[in-house]
Parts: structure tokens; sequence; C-alpha cells
């Protein structure tokens, strides 16, 4: 172990990984819990500068003990301003520099993959520097597709899992309002877990989208609970429907599990957020239009 990680692995303790399928819900619940003064966090810069640690000490110019101005990413926040500003980010190159080029972070399951001595080293260190310049005092990680959760484990022993759901309808639905969608209906997009029968079935079904994304939808959520049988992790399994039925209790619920202090900071943001049920909502087009026959062709699908 470096000199570095020696006097710094403190700050990799039982760091916070929340995730799941996509359009889950992680975003704005990752958002909330990420306001809370003692998490660092990747940021939109640390994705224009993927290898470069030390870009992390420009959070301490936008979020310091005379003020604090942080970009959020929830309710499609597009301004000049908000794209300037420090903020938390779920993006990719970040993850295959500092994974990599043995292991495929974007598009593989990772199933049955571990980190090895070397990597698990390379990679706590630059995440022990993400915390240490973001001078705060424990690390927050969001996710989404596959729970990845053996390969996390082993570089991240202690780590405290969240998992969001979402109703699978919702999900689909919500998966085909967004810029991805056509990767997600032109191919299986995460790769390394099916079987030759599962190709097939994914074939048979290729012809119609809900139904081809419903069926990687269940993958996900079938890989994951296989890591969480195989690994045991600290993990809080919870929904989206929870979270917009009552956001504070479920807020708290979250903060207690992962043994975070009350935070004003914390309070204050989601005050600024409007909460509702986006699964109510009218599809956005006609393309994103489930029917009635569809919705229960996804559902059986996923429960299959």
């Amino acid at each position: 172990m470096n000199d570095f990680l020696k006097q710094n692995s403190h700050l990799l303790e039982k760091p916070i990984i929340v995730f799941g399928t996509g359009r889950s819900g992680t975003t704005v619940i990752s958002e909330i819990i990420f306001q809370h003064e003692d998490l660092a966090w990747h940021s939109n810069w640390q994705e224009l500068f993927p290898k470069f640690a030390p870009i992390n000490y420009l959070r301490r110019l936008f979020d310091n003990k005379y003020w604090r101005v942080i970009g959020m990413n929830t309710q499609n926040n597009k301004s000049f301003r908000n794209y300037i500003l420090f903020r938390p980010i779920e993006r990719y190159d970040f993850w295959e520099a500092v994974t990599g080029k043995r292991i495929d972070f974007s598009r593989n399951f990772l199933l049955n993959e571990k980190a090895t001595p070397e990597e698990q080293e390379h990679i706590r260190t630059f995440f022990a520097r993400i915390v240490k310049y973001q001078k705060r005092k424990r690390l927050a990680i969001k996710i989404t597709g596959p729970a990845r959760m053996e390969y996390l484990m082993s570089i991240f022993p202690d780590a405290q899992f969240i998992n969001i759901q979402r109703d699978p309808v919702a999900t689909i639905r919500s998966w085909m309002e967004i810029y991805w969608n056509e990767q997600i209906t032109n191919q299986l997009w995460w790769q390394g877990a099916y079987t030759a029968a599962e190709l097939k079935k994914a074939e048979e079904l290729s012809s119609d989208k809900f139904l081809f994304a419903a069926f990687q939808y269940r993958k996900l959520m079938e890989t994951t609970q296989q890591e969480i049988e195989k690994m045991h992790p600290d993990i809080y399994t919870t929904s989206y429907e929870d979270f917009v039925k009552d956001p504070k209790a479920f807020v708290k619920n979250l903060m207690d599990f992962a043994h975070l202090q009350p935070s004003k900071l914390v309070d204050t943001f989601m005050q600024k957020l409007s909460i509702a049920n986006r699964n109510e909502r009218k599809a956005v087009s006609e393309n994103s239009e489930i029917t009635p026959e569809t919705k229960q062709q996804i559902m059986e699908i996923v429960n299959a």
C-alpha cells in the first residue's frame, strides 16, 4: 500500500453506493443525499478530466464555510451556470479511466469479477484523493445499470449499498423517453451475463422495443438479486414509490441506514425540489405510450 493510501484510507470507510436500473429515481434521491456536508462524490469536472484527481480542489471554491453554490442534475437544469458549477454526476469516462482497460465498467455486468490487488490500490488511492481534495469525510457513489456488487466490494469491502427500485412499466416508459433509448432498444446494452437460451429469447423479442427493454430490465433485477445472495452486502432496498409518498421520512430512513447525521443542507435542498409521482403522468409522446396489452406482456416478462 502506498503512503498516501496508508494515511488516508479512513476516507474510504463505509462508502455509500446508490444504484438502480436507471430512470428509477437514483438521480434525485442521490442528489438529495449528496448534499450532506460530509460526502464527496464524482463531479462533472472530474468527468471532463477523468485521470486528474486534483480537479477536485475546485469544489472548495464553490462549497466552503463562506458560501455554497452547487449545481444540480434534477429537474432538467440545463443552464450554462449549472453546467459550470461543481455538481455530482453519473458518467462513465471517469470509471473507464480509473478501472483500467481490463474492465468494461460501463457495459459489463461484471459478475464473478474482482479487482486485482494492483487495481484495488490504484482505484482506492484515486477515490481517497477525491475525498481528501474535496475536503470531505466520506465517499458517495451513484451508478446505474448492473449492480457490479462483487467487483465494487473487492475494492470497498465495507460499502453500504442503497438499491432503488421502481415500477417496471414506469421505468421502461422512461427509458423510451431519454436520449439513450435507441441504444437499449437496438441491442443488449449490458454484456457478460446472458445464457445461449436468453440470447435466443432476446432475439425473439427484439422486434418490440418495449418487450426487448423489459427483457433487459428483468436481467438487471435478476443479477442484482444473485449478487445480493452471493455477497451478503450491507444493503438497503427501497423504491421510488416510497420516496414520492413521503420524501422526508424516506430520506431520514436512508440517512439513518448510512449513519449520516441530520443535515440542514439536505433539508434546504429538499425544500427547493418539486417532488411528484411521475409514474402517474402521461407519456410524453406516442413513442413511449404503452398499451394495457403491452403492460401485461412487460409484467409477464419481468416476473417470468
